[in-house]
């Protein structure tokens, strides 16, 4: 029997109806949603659950019985301004007459202490802070102090206080020496 004969054979019916696909179990999908919606509400409940078991899970020190005094707590703090029958106001002090209040304390010049004062004033200050030059190299100048060694150039401020003013050659060949702004000649050492 060939195919044609076999399609002959069976009824119109049959041959006109569509072919429907297998029907899906859609259960499955059940089962996904519910699953998603559960975890969604564990993923929204559980910071709460979490934070309130840390809260029951902290020790509870024994009370000792003693009441601890808060030291910022002005709840029953009075404020009085004592004014001893005078009458006060918020104006500056207008009138011409001197304040009594005593608001500073000087001492007297008495003999002694003026004898100390003249003794500090014939003291002799300390001597200017020597430096050496050791190298110069392109504009810059090396000096060296009890500090360190210092680069320093024109203008710019020595440990006497002075300022470099100028880099000259030295008499001799290979020579080097600066002058500051105080006069000073300084001469390379090696």
């Amino acid at each position: 029997m060939t195919l044609t004969e076999a399609n002959k054979t069976k009824p119109i019916s049959a041959m006109d109806a569509p072919v429907l696909p297998k029907q899906r179990d859609k259960r499955f999908d059940g089962y996904l949603k519910t699953a998603g919606f559960v975890l969604a509400v564990i993923s929204f409940v559980l910071p709460f659950v979490m934070y309130y078991d840390i809260l029951d899970a902290r020790p509870r020190p024994e009370s000792s019985g003693i009441q601890v005094r808060d030291p910022l707590n002005r709840a029953n703090q009075k404020v009085v301004r004592e004014t001893r029958g005078k009458v006060t106001s918020t104006s500056p002090n207008s009138s011409d007459e001197p304040d009594p209040m005593t608001t500073a304390t000087t001492s007297e010049q008495t003999a002694d202490r003026l004898a100390k004062i003249a003794d500090a004033s014939t003291q002799s200050f300390p001597g200017k802070p020597r430096f050496l030059v050791r190298e110069v190299v392109g504009g810059l100048v090396m000096i060296e102090d009890e500090t360190g060694y210092w680069f320093v150039e024109k203008g710019s401020p020595l440990p006497d206080g002075s300022t470099l003013v100028a880099i000259q050659r030295g008499t001799t060949p290979g020579s080097w020496n600066i002058k500051t702004s105080d006069g000073d000649v300084i001469d390379r050492t090696f």
